[in-house]
């Protein structure tokens, strides 16, 4: 994605445009006293029903944008053999269980459209970090320019925030899984007589 969800697309923003002016037209002919004799209540009506329209227009826009946000984490699998992320464009990396200590959000460092988000990030046993593209949304007015000459990679799946901690708090439980896993599956059995 190239802008920070949410975004609203081409036909919602025609829609908005057209109901913009009908609006400002509308506030015209109301100032200029060229509709008399109408209930007070008519012309309120009339007005709110145009702004609903916009709103909700809006609000099916953001949705299906957020939709889209959430089918981007195709690039963030789960496996047998590990975690796969995506490690620049058209290329992926798998960081096997065993060498993953945590799950965290932290600030981006690679991936993004030129603002700085929190990232999921994958902490390694040996002290490093993964960026994956996983990222929280938030306003534009408080996200903060990436450095200049920082590589960036656009491919950036960018979540509402209650998705992007459950996304979070998911790839947690699954390593825990594994770890717990590994663990009985490496003591010795204790057989009772």
């Amino acid at each position: 994605m190239s802008e920070s969800p949410p975004r609203v697309t081409t036909p919602v923003k025609v829609l908005l445009g057209v109901l913009f002016a009908a609006d400002a037209g509308f506030g015209v002919v109301l100032a200029l006293g060229l509709v008399r004799g109408q209930s007070p209540w008519l012309i309120g009506g009339a007005y709110a029903a145009t702004v609903l329209v916009a709103v909700l227009a809006y609000r099916a826009s953001r949705a299906r944008e957020l939709k889209r946000g959430f089918a981007s984490l195709q690039d963030l699998t789960v496996g047998e053999e590990g975690l796969r992320l995506p490690a620049g464009t058209l290329s992926t990396r798998v960081i096997p269980w065993t060498q993953i200590a945590d799950i965290t959000p932290r600030r981006s460092a690679r991936f993004g459209d030129g603002f700085v988000r929190d990232a999921l990030w994958v902490d390694l046993v040996t002290g490093g970090g993964v960026e994956s593209s996983v990222q929280r949304y938030a306003p534009r007015g408080r996200l903060a320019p990436a450095p200049p000459g920082r590589r960036q990679f656009e491919q950036t799946a960018i979540l509402d925030p209650a998705l992007f901690d459950a996304v979070v708090e998911r790839l947690r439980k699954e390593l825990r899984h594994r770890q717990l896993h590994a663990q009985l599956r490496g003591s010795p059995r204790i057989r009772h007589h």
